[in-house]
C-alpha cells in the first residue's frame, strides 16, 4: 500500500513539474454577451454556454503564451477576427500583440459548449512566470492564511479525538478495512452511532469536508453550478463559508442516518445499521484525506489549473460510488436476503442520495 501511494506521488511530483508554469487562470475573466452588453460569466450560465470572450493586456505578460485547450474543437477570435480552429494550442502573446495590437480581445466559440475550456497564461521560464504575476497584480493572501489556521484547528481536534479514544480514531482511519470483504472484530463503541464519541467523529467529518469544499470552490468555481452561493472574499468571509458548509455536510450525515435508521427497519436490515453508517463515515474520511493529500502536492509543485479541483471533486465521487459498491458486496456476505432484497434497500439508501450529491455538484 505504502509502495503505491508513493509511486502516485511520484508520478504527480513529474506531471506537474514537467508542466509549464500557470501565470495566470483567464477563466475569472470569461465574458458574455447578452443584451447588448458583455457580462461576466458565472457557473449557472456556463453548461450551456458556446462563446465567451475575454481582455488580455499584451504588456503585462511580455514572453508568455495565451494556452487554450479542451475535449473538443473550438474557434479562436482576436479583435474580431477568426485564426485558428482546433482543440489544443498555445500562441505567443508577443506574436499576437505585433499582429494586432497590444490590447487583445479574444472571442471563442465551441458547437458543443465551453464548459471544459481552459484558457491560462503560461510560462516556461520561472523568472518571467514571476515577473509577469508581479505585473499582473500580487493576488490576495487571505486564503492561505484561513488555510493555516483551519489546518491547526483540524489537526488539533483530531489529535483531540485521538487522546480522547485511541482505539475508535485508528478503527476510522483503518482504510484497508473498507476494502476488505471480511470484517474483523470491530471497537464496541462503532456500534453505538449515537454515542458522544461518534458524534464528534460526525463534526470532525464535516469540518475536514466542508474545509477541503472551500478551498475547491474558491480555486475552481465556474465550473460548478452550486459555486453560486458560495463566495469567498475575505479572511472572516472564509471561516463563515466554512462554517456554513460544514453545517450543511453534518444536516447530511444525520440526514443520511435517519434513511439509513428508517429503511433498515423497513427492509428488515436492522442489525446493519451501525456497520454500514461506520463504513460510510470511513470511507467519507477516506475520501477527504485523499483529497487532501493530492490537493497538498499539487500545491507543493506550484500547480495553478482550476480544472485540477473539478477532476479532484469527479474523483471523491468515483470514490463515494465505489463505497456504495463495497457496502453493497459486504451486506451481501452478511445479509441473509435475495440480490433483489438487498439491491433496492441500497437503491434507497446508498444509491438515490449519491445521485442527489452528484446533482448538486453538476
Amino acid at each position: 500500500m505504502i509502495r503505491v501511494l508513493l509511486l502516485v506521488i511520484m508520478l504527480v511530483s513529474q506531471m506537474v513539474w514537467a508542466a509549464p508554469i500557470v501565470v495566470k487562470d483567464l477563466r475569472a475573466g470569461w465574458m458574455l454577451y447578452s443584451e447588448n452588453a458583455y457580462q461576466s460569466v458565472n457557473g449557472s450560465s456556463l453548461s450551456d454556454l458556446r462563446t465567451i470572450y475575454f481582455h488580455v493586456k499584451a504588456p503585462i505578460f511580455k514572453g508568455q503564451y495565451l494556452s487554450l485547450g479542451s475535449t473538443e474543437n473550438w474557434n479562436l477570435f482576436v479583435n474580431g477576427k477568426l485564426i485558428y480552429s482546433g482543440r489544443n494550442e498555445k500562441f505567443s502573446i508577443d506574436s499576437l500583440a505585433l499582429l494586432y495590437s497590444p490590447e487583445l480581445f479574444f472571442g471563442i466559440y465551441s458547437d458543443v459548449g465551453v464548459r471544459v475550456l481552459t484558457t491560462q497564461i503560461i510560462s516556461e521560464n520561472s523568472s518571467q512566470a514571476f515577473i509577469s504575476r508581479e505585473n499582473a497584480g500580487r493576488p490576495p493572501t487571505f486564503f492561505r492564511d484561513y488555510a493555516i489556521i483551519a489546518t491547526a484547528v483540524l489537526s488539533f481536534f483530531l489529535l483531540l479525538l485521538f487522546r480522547t479514544n485511541p482505539q475508535l480514531t485508528l478503527d476510522y482511519f483503518s482504510f484497508a478495512k473498507i476494502f476488505s470483504v471480511q470484517e474483523r472484530n470491530e471497537n464496541l463503541l462503532a456500534s453505538r452511532i449515537t454515542s458522544s464519541v461518534n458524534l464528534l467523529f460526525y463534526l470532525f467529518c464535516a469540518l475536514l469536508t466542508g474545509f477541503l469544499l472551500s478551498a475547491v470552490f474558491y480555486f475552481a468555481s465556474s465550473y460548478f453550478l452550486v459555486a453560486k452561493f458560495v463566495g469567498i472574499h475575505s479572511f472572516g468571509g472564509a471561516f463563515l463559508m466554512w462554517l456554513k458548509l460544514s453545517l450543511f455536510i453534518l444536516v447530511l450525515l444525520a440526514s443520511k442516518l435517519i434513511i439509513v435508521l428508517f429503511f433498515s427497519s423497513l427492509f428488515n436490515f436492522r442489525e446493519t445499521v451501525s456497520f454500514q453508517f461506520f463504513n460510510f463515515l470511513r470511507f467519507v474520511l477516506f475520501t477527504a484525506v485523499v483529497m487532501a493529500m493530492l490537493s497538498l502536492i499539487y500545491f507543493v509543485f506550484k500547480g495553478g489549473q482550476a480544472v485540477f479541483y473539478e477532476r479532484l471533486i469527479v474523483l471523491a465521487l468515483l470514490l463515494l460510488s465505489a463505497g456504495s459498491v463495497m457496502v453493497l458486496i459486504k451486506l451481501l456476505a452478511r445479509a441473509p436476503f435475495s440480490f433483489f432484497h438487498l439491491f433496492s434497500y441500497l437503491c434507497v439508501s446508498e444509491i438515490i442520495p449519491l445521485v442527489i450529491i452528484i446533482k448538486i455538484f453538476f
